[in-house]
């Protein structure tokens, strides 16, 4: 019973193991592209400007999104306020664009904490490669100041 113990404990830390380094490789692999780019083009989404946001934006995206659907959302997010910087950027994941992009290029996954004049914001950023560049494929805020201003406007109702 203990040697069967001890295999199980081996067979859990190398799967373990296996799985940070394939994470670590993959994170690396992109991390000096993706990081400038993401501090290049997060500044320029949290003007809050539609037409600055759909320059950044992948064609895919912008096929399915409405103009409108953009001008909402920027207006939404603009509640934020100002942008004042990133406090940590973290790899998350790597995902096949196979059935997603046209051109089935990966698409790359970051985590990022921000800072903005009224509040901060937890930022996830999906990145669709464009030959030496990106492209936003989708970006999703999470802050305590949308969710209760959300929560206030579901109460009104």
């Amino acid at each position: 019973m203990k040697k069967f113990i001890v295999y199980v404990l081996f067979v859990f830390i190398c799967a373990f193991s296996i799985f940070f380094y394939i994470k670590h490789d993959q994170s690396s692999e992109y991390e000096a592209t993706t990081i400038p780019y993401i501090h290049q083009v997060l500044p320029q989404i949290s003007t809050w400007d539609p037409e600055l946001t759909k320059e950044y934006m992948a064609p895919e995206v912008l096929e399915r999104v409405t103009p409108a659907d953009i001008e909402k959302l920027m207006t939404s997010l603009s509640k934020l306020g100002q942008f004042q910087g990133i406090d940590e950027i973290e790899f998350k994941d790597k995902q096949s664009g196979e059935f997603i992009t046209r051109d089935q290029k990966p698409l790359v996954i970051y985590s990022l904490e921000t800072r903005y004049s009224n509040g901060e914001a937890k930022v996830t950023i999906k990145l669709h490669e464009k030959g030496d560049s990106y492209e936003v494929f989708e970006f999703n805020f999470l802050s305590d100041l949308l969710a209760q201003e959300k929560a206030a406007k579901g109460a009104g109702e």
